[in-house]
């Protein structure tokens, strides 16, 4: 091998070629860092992650770490719906997920949530404005700093365009339930379906809380210490949606509920409120300790007396599905269903100790919510029974419908509620049953085991078929979360609300509407100390006039 002396022409030659090579480098990683020339996808070999259908996969991308900041490029697969992202700080049943998910008509909404034991607790959500196709690439970048008050940082962009100068999305978690030691960086990934996901181009490196604030965020402003009201336009109107109290219920003195309440009358006229929605399981077994029953009554007859209307959907727990264990009466069954506990032949007879029979028996919830006392009610698909039935309300001169549905719903009153949004093309739909997104904000395609139709079959064929949904509201499971749909180009926001809440905490979603611009803005409150939880989120709808 002949070598170059280094003061040579031909050895200053090569060391120039290299210095210049070297700029030109790093001149290209300073401007794709800042946003200011397009991304280009990588030639790296791609690898792949298996998805299992309905459960989560991982790939480890590195060993333990406690601040960092991650970036990967994500192939569009041909099987939409699908959510992936990056999680931190934890293993692979618990940390800080960062993720995308892309609905089936390729929607992207960006999510931060806390995982403990593989379930998960919504921190903030935001509707990105992108649309993909199969086969596109998606450019993803999260970063975790800080222990006191942990920030997740999020930002997503297609391949060809330019990445975005902010963070398009941040949580804040100073709970007692914060991560703050390090662990384990992965690749997360989630579909309805079994496929193969395609990945690309990881990074992971330290990163600290200065260089994370220091890009800023514009696309979702962060939550502060004190609710700010709405502005108090003509325009605009509230909603309030209170998730699963089934907990609360259990306290005697009935003090976390009715906080609740009292702060919604009590913030009556500063958001606009005009509805109330109640996504299910208002009692844990009602119908067996009926103190649960009255003391649900006794919290709501506080929005009635007040002149705010609300509508309640019956969860699993409202009904004779679930049943109690360890308390007076009781002959010892672990667990909740009942129809496996062996008081249930005693009570009810073998014949009646099947969950899908005892999931459609709400006979103690009808008693104490009767449909009468719901106010303006137009319908229902069994007479004098609040299990499926819609009302209507008005707002800044626009119609309003709100369509209450069973959990599962059987085939038949989905039949049934078609004809009801069908029959009313001039007014914009609400639907509210218990079950309807995962914890992911997909939507689910289960029945639960013993309902009749799954969300999925729901979706398919009602409210994905008609112009006039507009929103759909779900609890049973999860955290908080949202997505945005649009079949046949007609959006459609569905949100979760899941939080068992208790004597410290027990939220309310509200949500303005502006019925000029379409635009929804979510809010998760905290009445009890006053704050804000999680990130405001954003969507827009196309308002019926």
């Amino acid at each position: 091998m002949s070598r170059v002396s280094p003061h040579s022409p031909r050895g200053v030659a090569v060391r120039r070629s290299r210095l210049v090579r070297s700029l030109v480098a790093a001149a290209g990683v300073l401007l794709l860092t800042l946003g200011l020339v397009p991304s280009v996808a990588s030639a790296a070999t791609p690898k792949t992650l298996t998805l299992t259908a309905g459960t989560s996969a991982w790939s480890t991308l590195t060993g333990k770490r406690t601040s960092s900041v991650a970036s990967l490029d994500v192939t569009v697969p041909a099987t939409l719906p699908v959510s992936t992202g990056i999680q931190f700080r934890g293993s692979h049943s618990s940390g800080y997920r960062a993720k995308l998910t892309i609905s089936a008509e390729g929607a992207v909404t960006a999510a931060v949530a806390r995982v403990r034991s593989g379930s998960e607790t919504s921190l903030a959500t935001a509707d990105l404005g992108l649309t993909v196709a199969a086969g596109e690439t998606v450019h993803f970048q999260s970063a975790v700093v800080a222990k006191s008050t942990v920030k997740v940082y999020l930002r997503a962009w297609k391949d060809g365009a330019a990445k975005p100068a902010s963070w398009q999305l941040v949580a804040k978690d100073s709970s007692s339930k914060r991560f703050k030691s390090s662990g384990r960086t992965y690749l997360w990934a989630q579909s309805p379906t079994a496929q193969t996901l395609t990945y690309g181009t990881v990074t992971v490196s330290s990163y600290t809380a200065a260089k994370a604030a220091a890009v800023g965020v514009t696309a979702v402003a962060a939550a502060t210490s004190t609710p700010t009201p709405p502005a108090s336009a003509e325009d605009t109107f509230g909603l309030a949606v209170i998730p699963d109290t089934q907990a609360e219920t259990n306290n005697t003195a009935n003090t976390p509920f009715l906080n609740r309440v009292n702060w919604m009358v009590a913030n009556k006229d500063t958001y606009k409120l005009r509805y109330v929605l109640h996504t299910g399981d208002m009692t844990n077994w009602g119908w067996l300790d009926t103190g649960q029953l009255t003391r649900a009554k006794a919290a709501m007859d506080v929005l009635t007396k007040a002149g705010l209307p609300w509508a309640a959907t019956i969860g699993n727990h409202d009904t004779r599905a679930v049943g109690w264990n360890g308390i007076a009466g009781s002959t010892g069954y672990g667990g909740s269903a009942y129809a496996l506990n062996p008081e249930c032949p005693t009570r009810l007879g073998d014949a009646a100790c099947k969950s899908w029979l005892l999931v459609r028996d709400t006979d103690e919830f009808n008693k104490t919510f009767p449909l009468t006392g719901m106010g303006n009610v137009g319908g229902a698909y069994t007479a004098g029974k609040d299990d499926n039935y819609w009302t209507t309300f008005t707002a800044n001169n626009t119609k309003w419908l709100v369509l209450t549905l069973e959990l599962w719903p059987r085939t038949e009153v989905v039949t049934w509620a078609k004809n009801v949004v069908a029959t009313h093309p001039d007014h914009n739909v609400i639907i509210q049953t218990h079950h309807y997104l995962n914890g992911d904000a997909s939507i689910s395609t289960s029945n639960g085991g013993y309902g009749n139709n799954s969300p999925k079959y729901l979706y398919d064929n009602l409210i994905s078929k008609y112009p006039n949904i507009k929103l759909v509201f779900s609890g049973h499971t999860g955290g908080f979360a949202s997505r945005s749909d649009k079949p046949n180009g007609n959006t459609v926001v569905s949100y979760l609300g899941n939080d068992l809440g208790g004597p410290t905490y027990n939220p309310v979603r509200i949500l303005t509407i502006n019925t000029t611009t379409g635009t929804i803005t979510s809010t998760v409150h905290d009445p009890i100390h006053n704050t804000t939880a999680g990130t405001p989120t954003t969507h827009t709808i196309t308002i019926i006039r």
